[in-house]
């Protein structure tokens, strides 16, 4: 999604102005990671200058400690607050954006030789990839695993019962935190391979979001 240049027009609807995820800052530095955050999200946004802030038109504002407007209200990401590590900033700027939503955490799982891997934050996909091992993966799961969230889930898919089993075995093993694990049925996943995102070399991590969309058995 491409940002609105600094004085464009706010989207309005039923004559009023709905509140937008608005970038306000003149540090480059910010400006960028920013940017490069919010399009990696798809997350439609507009670019302010810090001293063109009205609260009640911003549903989320994303600037520097130091342009933060004094006694300002309302949700906001600071710089100074982003980590580096993308799915964690992801995640913080959805919890913000998201905030009215199920605060869950689920990370699908289609293990294969090259595993897909998709995570969906409050039922907004933040990533969808793969790995080319097992243990990489669960490498990925670990970190991923960090982001804050009060309900937890991993879904493996169990076409592969081995490396399902290895992969569940593994995650419980080395990634800290609460969380429960499901083996998912993977029928029903194969209608995706028709889809043209597969032609793409994007099977396995199309398949990875299916398997984290539906339920599956408790592992234990």
């Amino acid at each position: 999604m491409r940002a609105i240049a600094p004085g464009g027009s706010f989207r309005r609807g039923f004559g009023k102005i709905e509140p937008q995820v608005v970038v306000a800052t003149v540090n480059g530095r910010a400006y960028f990671d920013f940017v490069q955050l919010l399009d990696g999200l798809e997350l439609r946004f507009f670019s302010r200058l810090p001293w063109e802030i009205v609260e009640k038109e911003t549903l989320l504002l994303l600037t520097t400690s130091q342009e933060l407007k004094e006694g300002y209200r309302g949700d906001r990401l600071l710089h100074e607050e982003m980590t580096g590590n993308r799915v964690l900033d992801s995640s913080m700027v959805m919890a913000r954006w998201l905030k009215s939503r199920r605060d869950t955490l689920v990370v699908g799982i289609d293990p294969g030789d090259n595993t897909g891997i998709a995570c969906l934050y409050r039922g907004y996909n933040l990533f969808a990839t793969t790995c080319d091992s097992l243990d990489r993966t669960v490498d990925l799961v670990c970190g991923v695993l960090e982001v804050e969230s009060a309900d937890k889930l991993l879904r493996i898919g169990r076409g592969d019962r081995s490396k399902a089993l290895y992969l569940a075995n593994e995650i419980r093993r080395r990634c800290a935190g609460t969380y429960r694990i499901e083996l998912v049925d993977e029928r029903g996943t194969t209608k995706a391979m028709r889809a043209p995102i597969h032609r793409h070399g994007r099977r396995d991590a199309l398949s990875a979001l299916i398997i984290a969309r539906k339920r599956g058995l408790e592992f234990s």
